[in-house]
């Protein structure tokens, strides 16, 4: 029998299940078929359209709100939210238009009924142990300061309620308000509610069979929430309780911190001892993180493919000084076996190297390699020597230079195919990058089988070509030709992060 000569109610079951990936194809088959899927074309335009406002930044506070008033009184849009983006608009950004959508909502009582028996017969809330009642009066709480510049501080729990009735979602851009979110410091009653809801949430999605449409449970990207600066400051702990999801694969996150200095720093610890991720992809840029923080971190990685990094000091001077080589030594302890392709940079940096970059021979698998020439400017960790303000040179030895940094070629595993070295040249750096490429004819032909390419980015200029370049070896190439960039976005790797997550926004 073919499709035409089916019953009409069995070809509307079809219809239904082509909702709502296959119903424009399906639909578009014939014009019986798209006769009969009229009204179903219908809802799923709208559908697709909500869809879309919610990928796109915006400036409205309430879009959370707004969001669960729509699956409230169509439950199917839910399942057309495959993006969620809870972030504001950079100047760039093309933010949503008219949506045909309207907030007159909040004043109908049936309205805010219907947003709340949804939300308050959840399973995950019932299980994390909080009263409902309390939970939605949090919401609503919430709500009253969206349109006010003095006291609102974010929409935390209307948030984590929507999160709960997307069961399609596969990438998340949490609101900027998000780094109020601290959960390794004392917590109110509220945010601890918020915290046992989103451990909830995530058990619950982690539970579910796969294929069964539980909330988060197609989670995958989590995009940035903070702007880059001095100033700008989130802990990564407060993505910390997303970590565990099991179809979490990128973490994509600016001005993060994972610092335990009792000062300027927030710490970051698992505080889960089971907790295992299953990230592949990790790239952080204006974030501040140490040797110490970024090992609690990756301890449980063990799947991470992919880790690029740039440092930035922050708000009192945190990493004033920054250990490089024992920030890599760190990675080298819990990764060194699985990562293909790294990156480590420096955006912007007040006081010294403490330890420079020495080995990366750990890394047994690695690939793809960009680097500053910067994060090799201080002493190896095995010479007991260190720079910054607590400074050491022990008795009778002769302090590190920039000369005794060995040839690149020779910190490097034979799996390296492309190297990236970016340098701010001729200002600065020039020792430096003499000891890196001496020798990287030799190197490469003993010891770098795989090695493609040795590429010098050099900021605003190509002069380094006639003091650096080797033909077949290393070429140097202005990485800011006609772009009129600044420096922090002199890194190729900082670039495509920028593309990927919709812009950086700088304080």
């Amino acid at each position: 029998m073919g499709l035409l000569q089916l019953p009409g109610e069995v070809l509307d079951e079809i219809i239904d299940f082509a909702v709502p990936d296959g119903l424009e194809n399906f639909a578009l088959s014939c014009k019986l078929i798209y006769a009969r899927a009229s009204s179903q074309i219908f809802h799923h335009n709208r559908r697709t359209r909500i869809g879309r406002y919610a990928a796109q930044p915006s400036n409205d506070r309430g879009k959370p709100l707004l969001l669960l008033f729509e699956i409230s009184r169509d439950p199917s849009v839910a399942d057309y939210i495959d993006v969620l983006n809870l972030r504001n608009p950079n100047p760039d950004d093309n933010a949503s238009g008219s949506t045909q959508l309207t907030d007159e909502f909040r004043m109908e009582e049936e309205a805010m009924d219907g947003i709340k028996n949804m939300v308050t017969q959840s399973a995950w809330l019932e299980s994390a142990g909080v009263n409902v009642e309390d939970w939605w009066d949090a919401m609503m709480d919430e709500d009253e300061t969206v349109d006010d510049e003095d006291d609102f501080e974010g929409v935390p729990c209307t948030v984590v309620s929507l999160l709960s009735q997307l069961p399609n979602l596969r990438s998340l851009q949490l609101p900027e308000t998000w780094v109020q979110f601290r959960p390794e410091s004392a917590l109110t009653d509220r945010e601890r509610q918020l915290l046992y809801v989103l451990d909830a949430l995530v058990a619950y999605s982690n539970a579910g069979a796969k294929g069964v449409g539980r909330p988060l449970q197609h989670l995958e990207t989590l995009l940035p929430f903070s702007p880059s600066g001095y100033e700008a400051r989130a802990a990564l702990q407060s993505v910390e309780p997303f970590l565990a999801l099991k179809g979490l694969r990128e973490l994509f996150g600016v001005a993060l911190i994972a610092v335990d200095d009792s000062y300027t720093g927030i710490p970051f610890r698992w505080r889960s001892d089971h907790a295992i991720s299953s990230l592949r992809r990790i790239e952080l840029a204006h974030c501040c993180i140490d040797a110490d923080g970024i090992s609690e971190f990756l301890s449980r990685t063990p799947q991470l493919e992919i880790f690029r990094y740039s440092h930035e000091t922050k708000w009192h001077g945190c990493e004033h000084d920054w250990n490089a080589g024992a920030f890599i030594g760190a990675i080298a302890r819990h990764c060194g076996a699985t990562i293909t392709e790294m990156a480590i940079t420096i955006d912007e940096m007040y006081g010294d190297i403490i330890n420079g970059a020495s080995s990366f021979l750990a890394f047994n698998n690695l690939r793809t390699l960009e680097v500053d020439v910067q994060i090799f400017c201080g002493p190896p960790l095995e010479s007991g020597q260190r720079r910054g303000l607590a400074a050491m040179v022990p008795d009778g030895e002769t302090p590190w230079t920039e000369h005794d940094i060995p040839c690149i070629a020779s910190m490097l595993p034979p799996s390296i195919e492309h190297m990236v070295i970016n340098t701010d040249f001729p200002q600065s750096e020039a020792q430096a990058l003499r000891s890196l490429l001496k020798n990287i004819p030799q190197q490469q032909a003993e010891r770098l089988p795989q090695l493609q390419t040795v590429i010098i980015r050099q900021f605003n200029d190509t002069s380094g070509e006639e003091v650096f370049g080797i033909p077949g070896h290393v070429h140097v190439v202005d990485g800011n030709a006609e772009l009129k960039l600044q420096r922090s976005m002199l890194p190729l790797w900082k670039r495509n992060f920028s593309t990927r997550v919709g812009g950086i926004a700088y304080t």
